[in-house]
């Protein structure tokens, strides 16, 4: 089998990086946030869990340590200069990583971890703006900005 992408290649890499959790529910809907906030092409890294596996406290050691170089290795061999770090509601990451008593209890872990891998970007990549969003879903999905 052949396939000709009907996309003509860009060269040019993008200067937006989307880090997310490999749970392909979201792959469109994350694409379309980052549409949205103005980055119409992407780099992305997801891998399950998203950001929590930039967290010392929720990844293990080998996968703490080979994320951090996947994302140092694009933010700096492709200039970027825009991560959006992103979470979702029911991570079967977490789930599985972690028992929680609740939603809420999984969520406050998120939301840790996605301020830790922002804390971490924004100490060893200066001149990175880092953005961080909470997806919930339901019939869509429904990105909250986490400030």
């Amino acid at each position: 089998m052949r396939f000709r992408a009907p996309i003509p290649f860009e060269p040019s890499h993008p200067d937006a990086l989307a880090m997310y959790c490999s749970d392909g529910r979201f792959t469109h809907a994350v694409e379309a946030l980052l549409a949205e906030l103005g980055y119409p092409r992407l780099d992305t890294l997801t891998v399950p869990g998203g950001p929590a596996v930039l967290s010392i406290a929720t990844a293990s050691l080998g996968t703490f340590d080979v994320v951090r170089n996947a994302l140092s290795f694009l933010v700096t061999g492709h200039a970027i200069a825009h991560v959006v770090l992103i979470a979702h509601d029911s991570c079967g990451y977490y789930k599985q990583r972690f028992p929680y008593e609740s939603a809420e209890a999984m969520h406050r872990r998120q939301v840790g971890d996605l301020e830790a891998a922002s804390k971490w970007i924004r100490g060893e990549h200066r001149k990175v703006e880092v953005t961080k969003f909470f997806a919930r879903r339901d019939e869509h999905v429904e990105f909250e900005r986490i400030e």
